[in-house]
C-alpha cells in the first residue's frame, strides 16, 4: 500500500478540482481488495537452446574462471508461458502461448518452438525496455496493450534512491519510434549530460573528469554511444560455442541489446544504500550503466530490467479503492484487469449523466461531451470534446464553439462523406496543433447525440455512448492521454 500511494503522490500530486489533494483519496479505505495477476507456477522445463545461450557467457562467471559482469545473471528466476499471438505451441505449450525464461538482466524467449535450432535468433532477448517505458506490452509481433510504464528506476537501488530516473520518466528523452527524441552525431565530444528523476537532462561539466566521450554514432534512432559502452559491447573474450572454449564477442549487441533508445546521461544513483556517479543509457532490449569507482571488470554492467519487468508484470502492490464503479462502467472494470490495471480507482467523483454527441470519420471519431449536471468528472472542461485517432491516439479538447460562429466551413466533402458542423466542426477545422482534420479525414456519417454518462479515474476515463451502447475506455499517464479502447456494455438493468 505505501508504494501505491507514492505511485499515487507522482501521478496526481496536485491539487484536485473540488480543492482536494488527489492522492489523499487513496489513502487505505479499505472497502475492496483487488489483487492484480501474477505469473503461475510452470512446469515446464529449461530448453536446452535457452541453457546454452546462457552457458556461453555466463558459465564462466558463475564458476568464478573470469572477473566480468553478467549477461543474463546466475541463474533464471522465473519459467513459465506467456500469451503470444501466432505461435505455433509444441512441447507441452499451447498454441498462443510461448516459453519465456526471466533473468536479472533480460527474458529469453522462444517464439517458434519448431523453428531452425541453429539460427542465433531460435532464443531472443525481449524488447522489455520499449515496453517498460512506453507501458506497451507486447502480446504478438503486432499487439501491444498499454499499461502504466513502470515506476522503477533504471540504475541502483528499487527503493530509497530518489534521484535517479524511472523507466517512466524517461520517456521524456526516449525514441520509442522513429524519429522521436533523435539527437544529432557527437562524436568525440564528452558525455557531460545529466538526467534526474524528473528526466529534465542538462549539462553538468564536472562529469568531464571521467573522461566518457562519444565512440559511435548510431543512426537508426539517431544516439550517440560513449566510448565506454562502445568497447564492451565489441569486447572479445572467452565464451562456450558447443561446449568448447572459444575467443569470440563477449556481447552481440545487435541481438543482446538491440539498437540505442537514449542518449548516454549521468545520474546519482543509489547503489547498495551508498550514492554514486553513474552513467546510463537505454537500448531496445537492455540498458547499461558505468560505475566509474567500482572495479574495472564491473565497470560497465547491465541493468537488471529482466528483474524490473518481471515486477512491473506480476508484482504490482494490491489496488485499494475507496469507492467501485457500477453498472456498465463496473462491469468493464472489473471483468477486464488490464482495464483496471491501467485506469486505477475511479476518482472522488461519481458517475454524471451527459448528453453526448457522436460522429464518426474515415479515420478515427469524435465526441462532444456536455455534462447535465456537474462540470467536474476528471474530463477537463465543462464541454469536452474528446478526439480519438486511428493510430491509437486520443485527446481530450475544451469545446470553445457558440452560435454567433459559423457552423461549418462550407467544405465540399467527396460523395458520401460529410463535413463536420458545430462544435465537433469547429474542432475539426480549427485544432491546428493536432492535425485534427488531417488525421481523421471526412466524417462518415451525420453527427448522433443521445443520453450517456462519464466517470474520471485517477489513470484515464470512462464514457457510455447510448447511440451504440459502448464503453470508450481512455487511459492517461502524467496528464498526458496514451491509448483507448471501446467496450461493448453488457449490463443490463
Amino acid at each position: 500500500m505505501t508504494i501505491f500511494i507514492k505511485v499515487a503522490r507522482k501521478i496526481a500530486g496536485r491539487t484536485g478540482r473540488l480543492g482536494m489533494p488527489v492522492w489523499l483519496a487513496l489513502l487505505p479505505l479499505l472497502s475492496l481488495l483487488m489483487v492484480l495477476p501474477v505469473a503461475s507456477a510452470s512446469t515446464q522445463q529449461l530448453d536446452p537452446n535457452m541453457e546454452r545461450t546462457w552457458k556461453r557467457t555466463d558459465q564462466y562467471v558463475a564458476d568464478n574462471t573470469l572477473s566480468r559482469s553478467w549477461m543474463w545473471g546466475p541463474t533464471n528466476f522465473a519459467l513459465t508461458t506467456e500469451e503470444y499471438d501466432g505461435a505455433p505451441g509444441a512441447a507441452g505449450i499451447p498454441a498462443g502461448q510461448r516459453l519465456v525464461a526471466y533473468y536479472d538482466k533480460s527474458r529469453m524467449e522462444i517464439n517458434n518452438p519448431n523453428g531452425d535450432r541453429n539460427n542465433k535468433y531460435f532464443v531472443t532477448n525481449g524488447l522489455l525496455v520499449k515496453e517498460l517505458i512506453s507501458g506497451k506490452r507486447a502480446f504478438g509481433d503486432i499487439r501491444t496493450v498499454a499499461y502504466t510504464p513502470a515506476e522503477i528506476p533504471v540504475v541502483g537501488d528499487g527503493s530509497q534512491n530518489p534521484k535517479a530516473p524511472t523507466y517512466a520518466s524517461m520517456a521524456s528523452v526516449t525514441s520509442l519510434v522513429l524519429g522521436q527524441n533523435s539527437s544529432p552525431n557527437r562524436m568525440g565530444e564528452t558525455v557531460t549530460a545529466y538526467l534526474d528523476h524528473d528526466a529534465t537532462p542538462h549539462d553538468d561539466l564536472t562529469y568531464g573528469r571521467y573522461k566518457a566521450t562519444i565512440a559511435y554514432y548510431d543512426s537508426t534512432f539517431g544516439h550517440n554511444v560513449p566510448n565506454v559502452f562502445w568497447d564492451f559491447m565489441n569486447s572479445q573474450g572467452s565464451v562456450l560455442e558447443n561446449g568448447q572454449s572459444v575467443t569470440g564477442p563477449v556481447v552481440d549487441w545487435i541481438f543482446s541489446t538491440g539498437y540505442p533508445l537514449t542518449e548516454a546521461y549521468w545520474t546519482s544513483a543509489t547503489v547498495g544504500g551508498n550514492p554514486k556517479d553513474v552513467m546510463v543509457q537505454c537500448f531496445e532490449r537492455r540498458c547499461f550503466s558505468y560505475t566509474p569507482s567500482n572495479p574495472d571488470a564491473y565497470k560497465v554492467e547491465m541493468g537488471n530490467v529482466g528483474q524490473h519487468y518481471y515486477n512491473w508484470r506480476y508484482n504490482q502492490p494490491p489496488l485499494n479503492c475507496y469507492a467501485l464503479p457500477i453498472r456498465g462502467f463496473g462491469k468493464v472494470w472489473s471483468e477486464n484487469p488490464s482495464v483496471r490495471e491501467r485506469i486505477g480507482c475511479p476518482s472522488f467523483n461519481p458517475e454524471q449523466a451527459t448528453q453526448v454527441v457522436t460522429q464518426n470519420f474515415q479515420h478515427g471519431k469524435m465526441y462532444l461531451i456536455v455534462s447535465s449536471t456537474s462540470a467536474y468528472y476528471l474530463v477537463g472542461y465543462p464541454r469536452t470534446i474528446i478526439v480519438l485517432f486511428d493510430d491509437g491516439n486520443w485527446a481530450n479538447l475544451a469545446d470553445t464553439y457558440d452560435s454567433s460562429q459559423p457552423a461549418n466551413g462550407n467544405l465540399t466533402p467527396p460523395p458520401g462523406l460529410y463535413e463536420p458542423q458545430r462544435d465537433l466542426g469547429n474542432a475539426w477545422r480549427n485544432q491546428t496543433g493536432l492535425k485534427v482534420r488531417e488525421r481523421l479525414g471526412w466524417a462518415t456519417e451525420q453527427e448522433r447525440s443521445s443520453n450517456g454518462a462519464a466517470q474520471g479515474f485517477y489513470g484515464g476515463l470512462m464514457l457510455f455512448l447510448g447511440t451504440t451502447n459502448e464503453i470508450f475506455v481512455g487511459y492517461n499517464f502524467y496528464g498526458r492521454t496514451t491509448s483507448w479502447e471501446i467496450y461493448p456494455n453488457t449490463f443490463a438493468g
